[in-house]
């Protein structure tokens, strides 16, 4: 028998029965007034235990105006949080040695960049480079990108259990496994260990240039020397510091556990992306550059100046 919509929730048949179909209703409590303080409020028929996830994330990763602090805000408004996808580890030699000298990984995005030998002094050798913006790309899909880096002479990859395998990899938050230590203190003495471990290699800049002059791999023995044991972190020079001075570094953050977001940015000054948005052309020189918009590129470029209501395409 028809029924007769009278209401948002209320139902009533021809024979006079009614019917009662139940909705969700947010009742507020102290994890509102606790959303309200942060400006997180809750999502239309959100439970307390989402929402109390929800709020603790705030905490855990901050919204901001970089790349992270705007991904971590709009996923989190949407209802999305963070989840561990892949952990990426050292391969270790028959010594119990890493066999990249100074690893590094980079997730761009359209692309993950695995480096053996990676220096701020402009030394750079790849070990692999595994694409992955397209369908078509080797490592479009997490399962295929983890498996490539398997591949690699120098690093391991494994896949979250609770992550679904076939899930595209460009879902993974940006990032890379530097770290930049800013400013870290030299104690007066002629042997002093910094804050943190695993120095990148051609990374320390001291403040006491005329005590930190020139790296020995032996005992520094003239004024000036310096060694540096960049895995445990123990710098030696020959001259005492003040106390007073200080170093800025590069450090190597491993196993470094990458996350996941079904949400991502981009910038159009971002040269990785722009090469997928563009057809390529060869200069006389040999350089190549990016020449005309493909056809996703067009899309994108159209939409957006649509959008800034400039009257485009309109």
């Amino acid at each position: 028998m028809a029924t007769k919509s009278i209401g948002l929730t209320y139902y009533v048949e021809q024979n006079n029965q009614a019917v009662v179909v139940p909705v969700r209703k947010n009742i507020v409590n102290n994890y509102d007034h606790m959303g309200d303080i942060v400006s997180l409020p809750r999502i239309e028929g959100e439970t307390n235990a989402d929402y109390k996830k929800r709020l603790w994330d705030n905490n855990l990763h901050p919204s901001g105006p970089t790349y992270q602090g705007m991904l971590n805000g709009i996923a989190r408004d949407l209802g999305m949080l963070r989840e561990l996808a892949i952990t990426i580890e050292l391969k270790l030699d028959s010594s119990g040695e890493k066999i990249a000298p100074n690893p590094r990984v980079n997730i761009l995005s359209n692309k993950v960049v695995l480096y053996s030998d990676w220096r701020p002094n402009e030394t750079a050798v790849i070990d692999k480079e595994i694409s992955f913006y397209k369908e078509e790309d080797p490592g479009y899909k997490l399962e295929e990108l983890v498996s490539l880096i398997n591949t690699s002479s120098s690093f391991s990859c494994t896949l979250n259990s609770g992550v679904r395998s076939t899930m595209p990899s460009s879902y993974l938050v940006r990032g890379k496994t530097d770290f930049i230590v800013q400013s870290d203190n030299v104690g007066g003495h002629n042997s002093n260990e910094l804050t943190f471990k695993n120095i990148v290699q051609d990374s320390l800049i001291f403040g006491e240039s005329n005590i930190f002059v020139t790296e020995v791999s032996g005992t520094p023995t003239e004024d000036g020397e310096y060694k540096v044991d960049y895995e445990n972190s123990i710098v030696e020079s020959k001259l005492l510091p003040s106390g007073a001075g200080s170093v800025y570094y590069h450090i190597m953050r491993f196993p470094y556990k990458v996350d996941y977001l079904p949400v991502q940015l981009y910038t159009l000054n971002d040269d990785d992306f722009q090469s997928e948005l563009f057809d390529k052309k060869e200069l006389d020189s040999g350089e190549e550059i990016n020449y005309l918009l493909n056809a996703e590129g067009a899309e994108i470029y159209h939409q957006l100046y649509k959008d800034m209501k400039m009257f485009w395409g309109e």
